[in-house]
C-alpha cells in the first residue's frame, strides 16, 4: 500500500490562505516556518514533516485530507508521472512542476487525437 502527498492541494490551500500578504507575514503568523520555505510549498516543493504539521494546523486541515492513498485512487499515467516527478529530491521544483505539466499537456493531446481517429 503506497501514500503520497497531493502537493498540488496543498500549494493551492496555501497560496489562498495567504491570499495578498506578504510571505514574512504569514510565516509569522504559522511560526517556525520560513518565508523561503512557504514559497517553495505553494511552488509544488514537498515539505519537511513538521513544516507539513505546521501548515495543516494553520490550515486547520486533518493531515488525512492531504494524505493519498494509492490503492484507495486510480491514479492516471500523467497524474503517476507528475507525483513521482514532484517527489523528486534531485529535481528543482520548478523543473519538476514544467515537466509535469509538459507530461500532462502530451497525454491530453494523445488522448484528444485518439479520440478523433475514433
Amino acid at each position: 500500500m503506497g501514500s503520497y502527498l497531493d502537493i498540488e492541494r496543498l500549494a493551492s490551500l496555501v497560496r489562498s490562505k495567504r491570499g495578498s500578504r506578504g510571505l514574512r507575514e504569514t510565516a509569522a503568523e504559522i511560526g517556525n516556518v520560513s518565508p523561503s520555505t512557504i514559497s517553495r510549498v505553494e511552488n509544488g516543493k514537498t515539505p519537511d514533516m513538521v513544516t507539513f504539521l505546521a501548515l495543516c494546523d494553520w490550515l486547520e486541515v486533518p493531515l488525512t485530507e492531504l494524505i493519498k492513498n494509492t490503492e484507495d485512487e486510480s491514479l492516471d499515467t500523467p497524474e503517476a508521472i507528475s507525483i513521482q516527478l514532484r517527489a523528486d529530491k534531485n529535481l528543482d521544483p520548478a523543473i519538476a512542476n514544467a515537466l509535469a505539466s509538459l507530461v500532462k499537456a502530451a497525454y491530453k493531446d494523445l488522448s484528444q487525437k485518439t479520440q478523433e481517429e475514433e
